[in-house]
């Protein structure tokens, strides 16, 4: 799962939890990461340093433009899952 997002250096970024295994009924991620797409850089993240970065973006979800091909509903979606990822990953 990815939120993507422009910070104030102009860098984009993905903070990201990638797929550790893919089964539909209970997908298994790993560590986050926080991954400058401008840059190339990666920095992982532990669950305490992702949380603050969601909390601190969820915000904007609320005040972006609508996308026509993604709908704010499925975006809320998966900070939320996200957000729950962070406190319980296992």
């Amino acid at each position: 799962m990815i939120v993507s997002f422009q910070s104030d250096d102009s860098c984009e970024y993905w903070l990201m939890y990638p797929v550790a295994s893919v089964d539909p009924k209970a997908p298994k991620f790993k560590e986050p990461i926080l991954i400058n797409r401008t840059t190339g850089v990666e920095v992982e993240l532990s669950r305490s340093g992702a949380k603050q970065w969601l909390i601190k973006l969820k915000p904007m979800f609320y005040y972006r433009e609508e996308h026509s091909h993604v709908s704010k509903q499925s975006e809320e979606q998966i900070l939320n899952d996200m957000l729950a990822l962070s406190d319980d990953f296992t």
